[in-house]
């Protein structure tokens, strides 16, 4: 329960010691911090790694958030110097990272029965976007890549039953422009997606949106300037979620569009489509079924009947428009759309880009701001039970630290890696990163037998990183540190670390210090 971490958090509004503890914890309903006093991205550094993790501000929790799953982030942003896939503990603790770069999506999918990480990622320039399923010791199992001269996208990868991943796909195109009072000969950044089998790369099936939509038909307006041409194509639709269902279709999104469409599997024609200037759903909730703008991670919650979505709503309500996570009913033989629920942010918050929903195991919803540095959770009803930020309020849309999406899974991670651990001072600073069924620290000799052993002291773990005293009274000149589960097995072991007496020095690091 949050409310045991009480202390920590008082701890974190002053100044932390480094050699007193390892995790600073999260602030709780800091003023400071949304003003961005900690930082524009307030972040988290450790002794025994060199990960980065974010310190989060809580703003609300209730109990019926505990669910014993994990927050999936993929984080990124100007000030974030190590960008890459991050999962974080119900306290808001990092428990893995890895700095694969530019990211999206990050995820958990089954595969045959067992679980994998998924998401896309573009390391820089001189790269290309590339689909990644990492198994449970963080082994990459499956990397890929789009066919025909398409290049990822990023921005879905959904791994089917069929052994099969779909992903967002784009490509420069030369395309006619002048419909939109662009030049005849310009360029846009067409967009689709692809199935693709993994084992073998062979590609199954591939849509663009180009095919099937006029430009005229988008709800973006062609701009002034140099955009449009070979160097700088236009983005008329700009997909954002693909999925595909039990039937074989597809549901897609496109922010440009401001559509939600449902695509045949076989055809690649368009069943229906709900929003935007193509919308053949009547609306029973006065317009506010069919008016999406901009909207993200479209599913299905019951197929062909129930949708889900973050609708964005930029174009829909002007300057002081508000984002919202919504449930959309469709009868597709009486071709009606009604809003089941909305879920609305507690600030008000407006997303220009990104963002996500999901329905949990519990019911509960799940809001990700894309571009604001936060999430919420909700009950069914839409009563907000919490919810917490990354990065400061009053630097929201800066672009400072964001998350494509944000969401909830169950995860065990064994990393084939050893923990690591370094002495600071008195202590010995022990983290093993992606681990996540350690529950007790051991110091133990250095020499001594693991299958049976006498630990020289033993501490439970503390959040990412987790600081071992050092007996006072000690003897031995070396140990290691062993991680242990909750029955006490061994499941991991430090390298040795000899230790140093009082009057002897270390070559260390500067450390830092936080207020």
């Amino acid at each position: 329960m949050l409310q045991s971490r009480v202390p920590i958090y008082l701890l974190s509004i002053g100044f932390h010691i480094p050699d007193v503890v390892g995790d600073l914890g999260p602030y709780f309903r800091s003023i400071s911090y949304e003003h961005a006093g900690h930082g524009k991205w307030p972040q988290q550094f450790y002794h025994s790694s060199d990960a980065i993790g974010p310190v989060l501000n809580i703003q609300r929790h209730a109990d019926e958030c505990d669910s014993g799953q994990y927050t999936f982030l993929s984080l990124l942003g100007s000030e974030v110097s190590s960008a890459g896939p991050m999962i974080l503990d119900e306290r808001g603790n990092l428990v893995w990272t890895s700095p694969y770069g530019r990211n999206w999506g990050l995820d958990v999918q089954m595969l045959d029965g067992e679980p994998y990480l998924t998401f896309c990622a573009w390391p820089g320039p001189g790269t290309h976007v590339t689909c990644y399923m990492l198994d449970s010791e963080y082994e990459e199992a499956f990397v890929i890549r789009p066919q025909n001269g398409w290049g990822a996208d990023g921005t879905e990868f959904q791994i089917t039953p069929q052994r099969t991943a779909v992903l967002t796909t784009s490509m420069f195109a030369p395309y006619d422009l002048s419909p939109v009072n662009g030049p005849r000969y310009g360029w846009i950044r067409d967009v689709g997606f692809q199935e693709i089998d993994l084992e073998t790369g062979a590609l199954l099936f591939e849509w663009r949106w180009s095919d099937h939509w006029n430009i005229t038909d988008v709800l973006v307006e062609f701009p002034r300037g140099t955009e449009g041409s070979r160097e700088a194509p236009w983005d008329p639709f700009h997909i954002n979620s693909v999925h595909k269902d039990t039937a074989g279709n597809y549901l897609v999104s496109a922010r440009h569009t401001s559509t939600v469409g449902y695509i045949d599997g076989r055809s690649g024609e368009f069943i229906w489509t709900l929003g935007g200037k193509r919308n053949m759903f009547r609306d029973l909730s006065n317009g506010a079924a069919t008016s999406i703008s901009m909207q993200h991670h479209a599913r299905f919650l019951k197929e062909y009947s129930t949708l889900t979505l973050f609708n964005n709503g930029v174009s829909a309500g002007g300057p002081d428009y508000r984002s919202k996570g919504m449930v959309i009913d469709l009868d597709v033989q009486a071709m009606t759309a009604k809003v089941l629920q909305e879920y609305h942010s507690p600030h008000r918050i407006g997303s220009e880009s990104r963002g996500s929903m999901q329905v949990l195991d519990n019911n509960n919803v799940l809001l990700g701001y894309g571009v604001n540095a936060g999430w919420s959770e909700f009950s069914t009803s839409g009563d907000l039970l919490c919810d917490a930020h990354f990065g400061p309020e009053s630097r929201f849309g800066a672009e400072d630290v964001l998350s494509y999406r944000v969401l909830k899974r169950n995860w065990k991670g064994r990393p084939k890696t050893a923990p690591d651990g370094v002495q600071r001072g008195t202590g010995i600073f022990v983290s093993w990163n992606g681990a996540t069924e350690v529950v007790t620290w051991a110091l133990l000799a250095a020499n001594a037998d693991i299958r049976n052993y006498t630990p020289l002291v033993s501490v439970p773990k503390e959040g990412f990183e987790t600081r071992i005293p050092v007996p006072v009274n000690l003897t031995t000149s070396s140990v290691r540190a062993a991680a242990l589960d909750g029955q006490g097995n061994v499941l991991g072991i430090t390298r040795v670390l000899d230790l140093f007496r009082k009057g002897e020095h270390a070559i260390q690091p500067p450390l830092v210090v936080q207020d």
